[in-house]
């Protein structure tokens, strides 16, 4: 049990330091994806794939 929760913490970890990278680099072009809890959710679950579902998400409603 510690176990799966330890690795459920380490990708919610992993999601919100990808979304924080994401926005330092890109927010001179001021795209940034806002850090909530659906997006932590879905960098968490999909990992870099996702944050790039989410930037292209955030492009066609820009």
């Amino acid at each position: 049990m510690f176990k799966i929760i330890l690795k459920v913490v380490k990708k919610i970890v992993i999601g919100m330091i990808l979304l924080f990278g994401y926005n330092t680099f890109l927010s001179s072009l001021n795209l940034m994806i806002p850090i909530n809890v659906i997006t932590i959710v879905i960098a968490s679950l999909f990992d870099v794939p996702g944050i790039i579902g989410l930037a292209i998400f955030l492009l066609l409603n820009y």
